[in-house]
């Protein structure tokens, strides 16, 4: 019957990695089109004013890795599409998990959660009474009375029990090496090498799993003391400690909801009783300035367009603003990171999921990434059609298709494999410890437990 668990067990992974295809190739296909649609539209506003343009703006749309179908991780839940325009630096919306059925299925399942969590779960299963059990059926005795080496013993049943975790985790591998061959022109994002590593590392954390499940059931007296050994370490490990570990630090550092980030920049760019609406008060000074350099009595008689030069110099300003804003949230954030960082230490199951979700891009740094990257192109957008506002009409000034074209496509790189590096070795030496640690315990003979 308990085999049966594993048969079901790969029929709803190999199911789940089908559907998870479908969502990610459907975003896919809208992030291309939607792309598309929106140079088009900015490429044909005709003869339209460059400061109405800049407030207009455009929109961008994160492109979906195709590793991310292993390991979706944050991206159900961190937005796929930002708005740029002048003076105003959103943040990303359009998350996947606003719809209720993806929400529902985010939170009972991914195809990484279930290879990282519901595996360990089927090896304890059937391995804990791997040397339990036949010690109290009497065989075990027998075994070593023909003089086999205790730490051959041990390797053979590991061989055994990590044969079981690949043929589980098969149509996983599938899938991944699929994604290879059909996605390996992406060289940009090196996706051959990221689902390699991701298929290492997966290995790797079953291995470790193989190994501690028989170290325990090793270090025990009965199958029914191994198992609720077991069962307690996975429960904690892998159901209690991702969740505890963000709520304790959000009794005491909770995060501001995205209204009130957006008001930490209104209040300093508007103004209020205490201080003077930033507009206004460079629009006073440019004005004070550019008439005495000029030597004119207004702003009509500059020999270029004043409206322009204010949007530039404010710019500058806002742009300023909300870079110390996001500064500031990130600070706000790090308590949470630490905390992770810290629990992981304590959970093999928080550490590989922070490794494969680095690798699949579906990470907290993969979002800052393309969030940055969509700063400085809106950054180059505002600049490049505020220079051309500065420029009175005439048959020489930059405007229609011309101007619209100056504005480069937005193409986002995704950082390579070695710039996520350092997110990468925490995890992998965690599992090292955990993995020695096991290997020390297990390969210690205990035949005195009978």
């Amino acid at each position: 019957m308990i085999w049966i668990s594993g048969l079901i067990f790969m029929i709803v992974l190999t199911g789940e990695l089908i559907l998870t295809a479908h969502d990610h190739a459907r975003l896919r296909t809208a992030a291309e089109r939607a792309t598309a649609a929106e140079r088009e539209n900015w490429l044909n506003q005709g003869d339209r004013d460059p400061h109405g343009a800049a407030h207009h703006g455009t929109f961008l749309f994160k492109p979906v890795l195709p590793v991310s179908l292993l390991d979706p991780g944050l991206l159900p839940y961190s937005g796929t599409t930002i708005r740029v325009e002048a003076h105003v630096r959103h943040r990303l919306t359009n998350r996947p998990a606003e719809n209720d059925v993806e929400l529902i299925r985010s939170s009972l399942s991914t195809p990484a959660k279930l290879v990282q969590g519901v595996i360990p779960l089927l090896l304890i299963l059937y391995g804990c009474g791997a040397i339990t059990r036949e010690r109290q059926q009497g065989t075990f005795s027998i075994i070593r009375s023909f003089g086999i080496p205790w730490s051959l013993l041990i390797s053979a049943k590991n061989v055994a029990l990590l044969v079981v975790a690949f043929i589980l985790v098969s149509p996983y591998f599938i899938i991944g090496t699929g994604l290879s061959l059909y996605f390996e022109s992406l060289s940009g994002a090196q996706i051959t090498l990221r689902v390699f590593l991701l298929g290492m590392g997966t290995a790797f954390y079953l291995f470790c799993w193989s190994c501690f499940v028989i170290m325990i059931s090793a270090r025990t007296r009965s199958s029914q003391m191994s198992l609720t050994v077991l069962l307690m370490f996975w429960g904690i490990t892998t159901l209690c400690l991702p969740p505890l570990s963000t709520n304790l630090v959000s009794l005491t550092n909770a995060l501001p909801s995205q209204e009130e980030v957006r008001k930490w920049s209104n209040q300093r760019k508007y103004g209020n009783e205490e201080s003077t609406n930033i507009y206004r008060k460079i629009r006073e000074e440019l004005t004070k300035e550019m008439l005495t350099k000029y030597q004119v009595k207004s702003t009509r008689e500059l020999p270029f367009n004043f409206s322009g030069l204010v949007m530039l110099e404010t710019e500058k300003v806002t742009d300023r603003f909300y870079q110390e804003d996001t500064d500031r949230l990130r600070e706000l954030q790090k308590p949470y990171e630490r905390a992770v960082a810290a629990a992981a230490w304590l959970s093999p199951f928080m550490a590989i999921h922070q490794f494969t979700a680095s690798l699949a891009g579906t990470d907290n740094y993969h979002h800052d990434h393309f969030d940055a990257a969509a700063e400085e192109y809106r950054q180059h957008l505002v600049q490049v059609v505020n220079k051309a506002d500065t420029q009175k009409e005439s048959p020489e000034a930059l405007r229609g298709s011309s101007l619209w074209k100056a504005v480069r496509e937005f193409e986002y790189q995704p950082p390579s494999v070695s710039a996520i590096s350092h997110v990468l070795w925490s995890p992998i030496l965690l599992l090292v410890i955990w993995l020695a640690s096991s290997l020390v315990m297990a390969m210690k003979p205990n035949d005195s437990q009978g």
